[in-house]
């Protein structure tokens, strides 16, 4: 039976290409590296305590529910007692997940849930790059991944909804990459109504079924905006009662153009990245660019069209604060870095020893 990696098998680079790749991930690598080192860089990793901040206030409105408020009111209360802008609609989230962490009877029954979509998506990635790269990948890829998953059991953190984002974003991309396409629908709709920073990553994979005539996945597509549409819609009836025009408005925006050193204080959302100098961030997020965009499968076109999508947005809106949307990426990030050995000694064959490499006659 052929692997997954035999049915989309790129085609030999030639030295030039390869050369040009290395140079360019090298350069790439210098130039982030830098940031870290300049007035650029951006996160809040190494800053003191900033005390409780998004997470006592999510843990605040946990326990009005469970004291019998409704989301929207303790929302209200808690938004405006904390001094949060309340003017735009924008500034609420959507109920999930601190509505569904209020009905359930403890936050650990939060961190099982989200442990079980992490297990999964752990033993999906081994056997996507297993098949794609080999198992010394499969293993590398998992290891970043316990990282990148390891805030699923840390109590509180399962009150942020980028966290539950992110987890679901990749494993919507990870079952459309071991071709289980109805489950990487539900997953990938899961992540929006988590957070709707998802929605980039669910216009791709609409764009990506309708150009392949993939129509019962436009279907359930369809089935899953729509509900979301209503949901929103019901969230917007919600805030609106409740957000006066008098009230504190965001002071910058979240238009901040805030480049490589936001983007890379994203890459720092992984446990092992966040206890080393993030200068290491700047190198890994580098080598997650290289692995991503060669990566010339039908998994690894999408994983790497959504780094890239995330990297140009996240280069131009986000306050420095904003860094813990990092979690939306941390996942995919894992994936692309996991290939990275067999990435570099692909390119490494190429520049150095074209005599090795076969040349191929296209059947007639």
């Amino acid at each position: 039976m052929p692997s997954l990696a035999e049915h989309d098998a790129p085609a030999p680079l030639s030295r030039l290409h390869a050369r040009l790749l290395l140079g360019l991930f090298a350069a790439v690598a210098i130039f982030f590296v830098g940031v870290t080192l300049s007035p650029l860089k951006s996160g809040f990793a190494d800053a003191p305590d900033r005390g409780p901040g998004d997470i006592g206030l999510y843990r605040a409105e946990i326990d009005r529910i469970r004291s019998g408020e409704s989301y929207y009111d303790a929302a209200a209360s808690e938004l405006a007692k904390r001094g949060y802008p309340t003017h735009s609609v924008f500034n609420w989230r959507t109920p999930l997940p601190v509505w569904l962490i209020g009905v359930l009877p403890d936050i650990t029954a939060a961190n099982a849930i989200l442990a079980a979509a992490g297990i999964v998506l752990l033993c999906l990635s081994f056997h996507l790059l297993a098949g794609e790269a080999g198992v010394r990948e499969a293993y590398l890829a998992v290891a970043l991944l316990s990282g990148a998953l390891l805030p699923c059991l840390l109590g509180d953190l399962a009150v942020m909804s980028e966290l539950w984002c992110g987890v679901f974003i990749a494993l919507s991309a990870v079952c459309f990459g071991v071709k289980r396409p109805t489950a990487g629908v539900l997953a990938g709709m899961a992540a929006l109504f988590f957070r709707e920073l998802a929605a980039p990553y669910c216009v791709l994979c609409v764009i990506m079924a309708a150009g392949e005539r993939r129509y019962r996945e436009l279907a359930w597509w369809g089935l899953g905006l729509a509900a979301y549409a209503v949901f929103f819609a019901a969230h917007v009836w919600q805030v609106l009662p409740r957000a006066g025009s008098n009230d504190l408005a965001q002071m910058h925006g979240w238009i901040r153009f805030g480049g490589a050193g936001f983007l890379i204080s994203t890459a720092q959302l992984n446990v092992y990245l966040l206890l080393l100098p993030q200068w290491v961030a700047a190198l890994y997020l580098a080598a997650v660019f290289l692995s991503s965009s060669t990566w010339n499968t039908a998994a690894g076109r999408r994983i790497g069209l959504t780094i890239a999508i995330y990297a140009i947005l996240f280069s131009a809106v986000g306050n420095d604060f904003n860094q813990y949307w990092g979690s939306i990426t941390a996942p995919l990030y894992c994936l692309a870095v996991g290939r990275l050995p067999t990435t570099l000694g692909q390119l490494w064959k190429a520049a150095q020893f074209t005599s090795a490499i076969p040349r191929t006659v296209a059947a007639g």
